[in-house]
Parts: C-alpha cells; structure tokens; sequence
C-alpha cells in the first residue's frame, strides 16, 4: 500500500524541468555530488527516484493514466492487508491496465498541446497505428466500444466488490466512531437530565415557599376563628408538595412523602435493560477449499457462497422507543392484577422481542400464565407467547412481536464463523434465535426430524435451506438423498442433482418418487439398506457408520437422508404400508446414518401418529390453527402462537424445552443456481444404486388371490410373452400394458428374473430380455410348468 501511494504521489508530482536535471545522470547514481545538486533543485517532493519513475511513465509509457495501475496496486494491497483473496485484486489490476492503455490510446488520437503528458509513448504509438488502419474515426469507435464493453462485463462485479470492502471499511472504521459518538450522546443526556432536575427543584422550592407564606397569613389575624396552627398547614404542604432530600438538598423529614407525577416515571418502574445480543462473526466460505476428489476420481466443486443473493444493508438500530411503550404498556397491565416485576430485561431478536421479568417473591408464575390473552389485548398485537418460567432463569418471559421484522436471508446464517469451521457431522442451518445467534444442528445426532404446521408457514423453504445447507457442507461422497414429493412440485428443482446426490432405485426410472405406490416400494429398499448396513457394521465389528468408515475409509458408506415433503398424502393413500418402513427406519436407522426428515401439512392424530411420534425426538412447529395441534406436534402449546413466515418452535432432542427461531429464507431462484451449478458438473461414474427389497415378506394380504399353486403371479406367462414381444423389460412397462399395480408389477418382475427370462437389475439401466423369440419362450414355459 505504502509503495503504491508512493506511486501515485510521485506520477502526480511530475514536472518537465526536471527531466533535464536527471537524464545525464546514470539510475545507479544516487550519491555523487551532480545527484545531490540535481536532488536539490528537482521540483518533485519525492526526490530522484519519484521523478524518475513519474518521467518514465509519463514520457515513456502510457502518460497519466498510468495512475489506474497505481490505484490497482493500492486495492491488492488493501486485499492483502484484510487476508482475502488476491483473485478480485488480480482481476482490478488487469481492468485497470487495460483501461490505462485505450484512455492513452485516446488521448494519442488528439492534438492537444498536453496530449503528449496524457498518452504517452505507447498512446502515441497505438494512436498512430489504428488511425492508419481503420481512419480517425473508426479508432475513437473502437476505443470508446472497447472501454465501454469492458466496463460494462467487468464492472458489474468491481461494483459489488467495491461496495463490500466500503461497507467492510465502514464497519471497521464505524466502530469507534460509533463509541464516540453513543458517549457523546450520553454526556449529552446526563447533562439536560441535570439541567431538569435543577429547574424541578428551583420550581417546586418556589411553590412550597409560596404555598407556606400563604398558610401564616390566617395565624397574624387574631380576629379568624378558623385561622389553622402553622405547624398543620406546613404538613399539608409538605404531603402535597415536599420532594425527597437526596433531590432538594432539605434535611430528611420523618415522614413518607408521594412523588410526582414525573418522578415516579424515573423511579417507580424496574430500569428496562436491553441485552446487546449475539453478534456473530461472517466469514467467507469461498476461502475454503472448493474443490475435492471424489471416490470414482471425479473432481467436485462446492457451490460458491455468491449464488445466493447479496443481502440487503439492514441497520441493527433498536428501536427503544416502542421498546419503552411495549414495557410501559406491559406493566400497567400487570400492575392491575397486582403483580410487582422487579427486575426486567430486553433481548430483540429478528421477529420477536423476549421480557424477561423478575416477579416478587410472593408472587405465583401461574397468575402470569393466566394472563396470555389480556396482555394480547393491552399491547394490541397477536403472538404473544408466555414462558413461565424460562429454562435455567429465575424469571418469565414474554415474547412480543416487533413493530418492524426483519428477514434472515440464508446467506447471512451461512456466511459466519460457526458454518465454515463446523465439525458436524451433517450440519443444517435452522435460522436465527431471539439472541440473534445463527443455530446450526447436526442431523446426525437428532437423528431424524418432523416438521409440520399450516399451509404457507414454511415448511418447504425451511426443506430447501435444510438441502441448501447440506450441499454447502457435504461432498457427494459423505450424503445421498432419497426425495419423497406427492406433491409433485415442492422438490422438482432438485432433479438436477441426480448424477451426484440422489440415489437411483432398482427397476424405477424416476430418482425423486411422485407416485404412492412407489414411494412404499423405495421406502422398502431404504430398509433393505438399512439391513444390509447392519450386517457390514456386524462384519466390521463396529457400533455405528462413523466407527466404521474411520476403519475402513476406502469402504467409506455415505449418510442417507430420506426427505418425504407431505406425510399426510402417503397416509391417505398408502396408509399401514408406508407408516411400517418409516417406522422401523425410525427406530433402527440412526446407528447405520440414515435419517429422516418428514413434513406434514395436517397435524392430526390419524397422519402423526403416536408411534411415529415417539420416534421423532427432533420437532419443528411452525405456526397452527389451534392448541390441539400444537400440542399433536410439541406435546405443548405455543405453535398457535407464531407469526408464520418462517418463525417456528423447535423441539430438540436434548432439551425439555422448546427454542423459538426464526428460519432463513431462500428464494426459488436460489435454489435453482445452487442445482444447477451442481448438475452442471461432470457426473459421477458409479452411481449408489438401493438394493431391491425383500417384496414377499410381510403379511402377505396384498398377493392373496394373484398366484397360483406353484407361486408365481396369474399374470406370468402374459408378463413373459410381452417382453419376449418387445425385447425390452421394465416395471413401467408392465403396468401400463398389463395394468398392474407398482407392487404387483415389480413382484412379476422378479419372478421372471428367477425364471431365467430377463437379467438381474443394473442400477438404472433397463434390463435385458434374455429369451430371443416366443418359441424359445413357450418350451421354457413348458419345463417350468
């Protein structure tokens, strides 16, 4: 930076006079007498080498605008200075330079008597060529376009950056100066609160004087018969109008004294205390390294932090004014029922502003618990939620609403210290707490989660920040999904992802499920897995899949996430059969890592289900119609509470309590860069493929009727001539020729690869018919038979 400032001090500095002092001296000449006498009498305060330096530019190179380059120099400087990354310091400095060279090539064009000082010898040189290429006025249009269409593709992100390292430099320089100007401020207020209090005394010293003189007057008049003894009437005065000592300077009196109406503003009510908050540290996830190795050999690189949109500057200004009302209005009403807070403090979070009050000693937490409704109607807003009392306090809390939200943008959550360096396991970002803390949880460690509340609360943004958060810490290699959509539209974005984190499931062409019936037959094969996961855990003589892949990394098994965005569908219309997979993954998936994330719409009994629930430690409840389905999610009220929009009550696994938060919001858009920046990379070669799943086992009511005696399905020998027929064999293929059920088809599917007529499954690729022409077919039929 310092060499950079000499830089550009020095080219500002030029003179022609000097030049005929320094060119019969050679540039290693520094200590002769001739460079002492020419140090002496040069015009430019830099000394010999400023002027050297701004002849040799200036002269000899691109004149003036050799300054751009300087102030290039200054910035990389700055970056290096911060610690960040020389990758937008480099791209300046070649921005720069070009524009040195078509702002001296311009000048070059002209004939100005200082054009010379301004283009230079390369301007000159430039200038002469293209006039004699394309004319005078074909090189001013090509050099106007040049610069015009480089600033244009490249100006757009030294704007942003430029904005960011302002903003930084702001924040930098803004601290201090914010501290000098909040103690101003307060010196300020310290001395009008004095300068009042002095005018409160002198006035109220005058009225007791003059009040005082009025009541001696009846005790010279011998003649009043109802003339008052001046001690009395002084008592009266001083009951009306008397102050305490400490304030007027009077001698203590014995005697209880009222305060006024002003006064007992100042000291009557607990001091409000505003808690400062969490203030988190940012960090810039593109600093880590992007860029790893996959099993198969395969580079992957993570997305960028700069796909989600820049968010907006907020001030974190509190707004004590309605901080002040809210609390005012909060005490009157408890002073109605008679209930004395002692102390009180505020936290303001981004939705919601936490009271924490210190109740007297006689008084009993359930009178406050009582009075959730009345305190709705004095502070004339919705969502007032009580916490009697708060976890690990000795005080209530009261949750109010804030006069302006604020939104929490997922990069904001991303973008901190705590998300870069985590050592979770499989890290989410559930959003911003009343503290302002960024909450991240492990996933692993819940080990499965249940989100449920109204339609339009947020329940699938916070399913795309949870996804969103996983391909930001995960490579393809540590987690696969397996998405369940009934709804066909919530998860449709993330189809581009199929080459890299969806599974593939065996005879099904489709990698995120849409259909009922198949989304029982890929829940099946997660259980397959699950099973088979165990016995290679058994093998290894390991507990759990972290033990096991740090034995065996070069066997290493990826955590599986199983995402079902509407559990009430499933119900609906697979009922029993979907309820049974989900419910033995539930209880014995954790230890092999797979975990499910489930969301429903509908909290009702009949959709969450006792045993579902019990297995469900980790709970999220947005905002609900009525108590009794915030108690089916929470096993407690308060979801009826919430604002919506993503401000939610999450149940941990480890806590009897329950955490108000406000979840981050990402736009579809953003989800669909993400996507695609991840589709758009090379695809992995082998593909993780679910087992096919044991389809007889079971109760068995669900083929009564459809086999004959010697077990294969009535439709066999139709499913065997209609792929002979076509040479081509999928599950697809039998239902919609032969109009079977999912079920049904992939049993009949099996039974011909027992039978010898089509080959095993391979992953997604379709399988082979085995069997040439119907003649081979009948005689095979026939020594089945």
């Amino acid at each position: 930076m310092l060499a950079a400032l000499f830089f550009i001090g020095a080219l500002l500095s030029f003179h022609p006079e000097d030049e005929t002092l320094i060119s019969s001296l050679p540039w290693n000449d520094i200590s002769s007498a001739e460079a002492r006498n020419a140090a002496d009498n040069i015009s430019n305060p830099f000394g010999l080498l400023g002027a050297r330096l701004s002849a040799f530019f200036i002269r000899s190179f691109f004149g003036y605008p050799a300054i751009l380059p300087g102030i290039s120099l200054l910035f990389w400087g700055w970056s290096l200075f911060r610690q960040k990354s020389l990758k937008s310091a480099l791209l300046f400095f070649l921005y720069m330079l070009f524009m040195a060279i078509d702002i001296a090539a311009m000048f070059g064009l002209t004939s100005m008597p200082f054009s010379d000082y301004l283009a230079g010898t390369i301007g000159r040189m430039m200038a002469a060529m293209l006039s004699t290429l394309i004319g005078l006025t074909g090189a001013w249009v090509l050099l106007i376009a040049v610069a015009a269409i480089t600033s244009f593709y490249m100006g757009r992100g030294l704007t942003s950056l430029f904005s960011e390292n302002v903003r930084s430099a702001r924040e930098n320089f803004g601290k201090p100066l914010g501290a000098l100007r909040r103690w101003t401020e307060e010196r300020r207020k310290k001395k009008t609160d004095k300068v009042r209090l002095k005018e409160e005394k002198k006035k109220l010293k005058r009225e007791r004087n003059a009040v005082a003189e009025k009541g001696e007057a009846p005790l010279l008049a011998d003649a009043d018969p109802f003339a008052q003894p001046a001690s009395q009437a002084y008592r009266v005065d001083e009951e009306l109008f008397s102050v305490p000592a400490a304030q007027t300077g009077l001698p203590d009196s014995p005697q209880p004294y009222a305060l006024t109406g002003v006064q007992a503003s100042l000291s009557g009510e607990p001091e409000m205390i505003i808690s400062a908050g969490v203030h988190e540290k940012e960090a810039d996830l593109d600093e880590r390294r992007l860029k790893v190795k996959t099993k198969d050999r395969e580079p992957y690189r993570f997305p960028s932090i700069d796909l989600l949109e820049k968010v907006p500057d907020d001030d974190n200004r509190i707004d004590e004014q309605h901080l002040t009302e809210s609390k005012r209005k909060l005490l009157e009403k408890l002073n109605i029922y008679k209930i004395d807070v002692v102390r009180i403090s505020t936290t303001v979070g981004p939705r919601v502003t936490l009271f924490e009050m210190e109740l007297a000693p006689d008084v009993k937490v359930s009178r406050v618990k009582s009075l959730e409704n009345d305190l709705a109607m004095a502070l004339a807003a919705r969502g007032i939620r009580i916490i009697a009392p708060i976890p690990g306090k000795n005080a209530v809390g009261v949750e109010i609403p804030n006069g302006k939200p604020k939104t929490v943008w997922l990069r904001s959550v991303l973008q901190v210290e705590k998300f870069k360096n985590s050592t979770l396991k499989l890290p989410i970002v559930l959003g911003k707490t009343i503290a302002n803390e960024v909450f991240i949880a492990d996933l692993a460690a819940m080990p499965h989660l249940l989100i449920a509340g109204a339609t339009g609360a947020g329940k699938s943004v916070c399913i795309n920040v949870i996804i969103s958060s996983l391909l930001y810490a995960c490579s393809p290699d540590k987690v696969k999904f397996v998405m369940i959509d009934p709804k066909r539209v919530e998860l449709f974005h993330y189809q581009q992802l199929k080459n890299h984190f969806l599974v593939r499931f065996p005879g099904i062409d489709e990698q995120i499920i849409t259909d009922p019936q198949k989304a029982v037959y890929a829940l099946k094969c997660v259980v397959k897995e699950m099973e088979l996961r165990y016995e290679c855990l058994e093998k290894a003589g390991v507990r759990n899949i972290g033990d096991y892949n740090q034995r065996l990394p070069e066997e290493a098994i990826p955590y599986l996430v199983v995402i079902i965005d509407e559990l009430a569908d499933l119900m609906i219309t697979a009922g029993r059969e979907v309820e049974e997979p989900i419910i033995r993954i539930a209880q014995l998936a954790r230890a092999v890592g797979i975990h499910l994330i489930v969301a429903t719409q509908r909290p009702s009994v009949d959709v969450i289900t006792g045993i579902i629930k019990a297995n469900f430690p980790s709970r999220i409840a947005f905002q609900v119609a009525s108590r009794v389905d915030s108690r089916t999610i929470l096993d407690g009220s308060g979801a009826e509470q919430l604002l919506g929009n993503g401000d939610m009550l999450y149940q941990p696994s480890d806590q009897p309590k329950t955490m108000r938060i406000q979840g981050p919001y990402v736009s579809s858009d953003e989800v669909e860069a993400i996507t695609t920046f991840v589709g758009a990379q090379n695809a992995l070669k082998n593909m993780f493929v679910l087992p096919v799943p044991d389809l007889q086992k079971g109760n068995g009511a669900s083929m009564s009727g459809m086999q004959d005696r010697d077990g294969r399905d009535s439709m066999f020998e139709d499913a065997a001539r209609l792929v002979v027929m076509h040479q081509q064999a999928s599950v697809s293929l039998l239902q919609r020729r032969l109009r079977l059920g999912f079920s049904r088809a992939a049993r009949v599917m099996d039974q011909l690869e027992y039978s010898g007529i089509v080959s095993e499954a391979d992953g997604s690729k379709a399988r082979e018919v085995l069997v040439n022409n119907e003649d081979s077919l009948e005689l095979l039929l026939r020594n089945l038979d």
